[in-house]
């Protein structure tokens, strides 16, 4: 089968398409023929060097982090999943023609989705569920504030946690390119962030009870400010690092606000781990509401793998770049 591959070059790694052996379907696992997969930061992060999959694995490093497509086989001892369905997920190499998963971690693609939306799709929302949810512990009519609300997992971040219930949401972001995307998306406040900060603006917004779930996907330079701005018993959640992993943290703030500060990753997440995500996700979220379907900048071949880790890289995408295996990336069903 044909994949994407990372080749190191004398320059700097490449992208390059090479045929491989096709994964074999284990015991509870299922084989997903792939028509899209997503560009992620990590993929960037994967080509430089600096990022390891949890289970490096020998041979070619194949590109991506998720994938939609058509599940072809089953595994023994599998149930809840058949051949022909419709399926998104998380996935050590994406970009292949298949990819094997365990079974717990295929999410049926919602009915109204193409598979591009698919790919773009499962990777934030279980991410932003866990965040959110699982670690954040969001109750309905609670505050949040979340940082980097302009990249493509803050705004699935912005959807979520409309559609969970939340009171206020404040989003946070560098431009003002993304203001009315967020605000159609669910937030109620774009805070632009400048060498003034944020903290006051928030604290402001909130007469000055500060927020009670803060989901930071910049890092270090924000860590300082989100103490300051959040209420008591509030929680900090730890989930992008896009600014640094480095910041200034005031201890007597957090015990003083009895604050909860969390990171959260799917590096470290074994198997197990990972579908106990999924599966919370299906059974507090119904997929198929409107108000989720993610937004997508742009589908390209998956031949420009390169190119679209460029746009990525230079952050001129306001949404998910997809990259679509075949002419079926962009139909809603097979």
């Amino acid at each position: 089968m044909k994949a994407i591959v990372i080749e190191s070059g004398a320059q700097e790694s490449e992208l390059v398409m090479r045929d491989i052996d096709a994964p074999a379907t284990g015991a509870g696992q299922v084989k997903i023929r792939v028509h899209a997969a997503s560009v992620n930061r990590a993929d960037l992060a994967q080509r430089a060097g600096t990022h390891q999959t949890a289970s490096p694995g020998f041979g070619p490093v194949v590109v991506g982090l998720d994938a939609a497509g058509d599940v072809v086989d089953v595994g023994a001892g599998v149930t809840g999943v058949h051949v022909g369905d419709r399926v998104m997920s998380l996935v050590a190499g994406g970009l292949s023609e298949f990819v094997v998963v365990e079974a717990a971690l295929a999410v049926p693609i919602p009915e109204a989705w193409t598979y591009a939306e698919g790919a773009a799709g499962i990777l934030g929302l279980m991410t932003e569920h866990n965040a959110l949810r699982t670690v954040g512990a969001l109750a309905p009519g609670e505050s949040v504030l979340i940082h980097g609300a302009a990249s493509s997992v803050g705004l699935q971040c912005v959807q979520l946690a409309r559609h969970l219930g939340a009171g206020l949401i404040i989003a946070t972001t560098r431009t003002d390119r993304s203001t009315e995307l967020l605000l159609s998306l669910g937030a109620d406040h774009v805070v632009i962030v400048d060498e003034a900060g944020f903290a006051d603006r928030v604290l402001t917004l909130t007469e000055n009870r500060g927020v009670d779930v803060i989901i930071d996907h910049v890092g270090g330079p924000y860590l300082e400010g989100s103490v300051r701005c959040a209420a008591l018993t509030g929680r900090l959640v730890s989930v992008g690092r896009l600014g640094g992993g480095h910041g200034v943290l005031d201890l007597e703030a957090v015990a003083l606000k009895r604050l909860s500060l969390v990171g959260v990753t799917f590096r470290t997440r074994d198997a197990r781990e990972k579908a106990a995500v999924a599966a919370a996700l299906r059974s507090e979220v119904d997929l198929d509401v409107e108000v989720l379907r993610p937004r997508i900048d742009r589908v390209l071949p998956w031949t420009r793998a390169r190119q679209a880790q460029d746009l990525l890289a230079e952050n001129s995408h306001l949404g998910k770049v997809v990259l679509a295996l075949d002419d079926q990336a962009q139909n809603r069903s097979s």
